[in-house]
């Protein structure tokens, strides 16, 4: 009895643990003060790795209506970026980026609305768009965005930190540590994620 009691609480404590290493924030998507649609954006340690998973699914009008899923899932091994995929699924076309570490060198390949990358990075970064929702960049001086595969500098300006990614401009704003809210530069239609109670 003894033993298939130390056995459960065993069990019952790894179940535990897994539960607590994974969170869930959920943001609504707005366009002009109008909710088109909410994105969930997970976190996950598993191991030596941390997995990120934004997933959104928003519909608006632009001359037509415009459906689109989008799923980034990131992977980090230690504090390192090491693979990055990003798929958007519209009714107008798909797009899809993924980046690799591949032992020096990051290879990416990313075709995006407007852009086309092939090509590598002979560096390692630490920080990618999608840590953004769970960690303020307060230390940090650049990341790289997964859905162009371009590295693009952060800096603080008055309350939000702003980043440029080929040509757009994306404001983050914190509350105690905690992203708030993202007013999003797109060339089809600017956006906002804001965090949901």
């Amino acid at each position: 009895m003894g033993k298939w009691l130390g056995i459960f609480i065993i069990l019952f404590l790894l179940n535990t643990n897994s539960l607590r290493a994974q969170e869930i924030i959920k943001y609504d998507v707005s366009i002009a003060g109008i909710s088109i649609g909410e994105m969930i954006a997970k976190r996950e340690k598993k191991g030596e790795e941390l997995h990120y998973e934004l997933k959104s699914d928003v519909s608006f009008w632009f001359f037509g209506k415009i459906n689109l899923d989008y799923l980034t899932k990131v992977i980090y091994h230690g504090k390192r970026l090491n693979k990055a995929n990003v798929l958007s699924k519209t009714n107008k076309g798909n797009f899809e980026s993924n980046i690799q570490w591949q032992g020096d060198h990051y290879r990416i390949k990313s075709t995006n609305y407007k852009h086309e990358l092939d090509t590598v990075i002979q560096r390692p970064f630490y920080l990618s768009a999608a840590v953004f929702y769970f960690e303020e960049p307060t230390q940090a001086k650049e990341f790289l965005a997964e859905a162009y595969g371009l590295p693009a500098p952060i800096k603080k300006v008055k309350d939000y930190y702003e980043v440029i990614v080929n040509g757009n401009t994306n404001r983050f704003y914190y509350v105690n540590g905690k992203l708030d809210k993202a007013v999003m530069e797109f060339p089809i239609k600017n956006y906002v994620v804001k965090r949901k109670e």
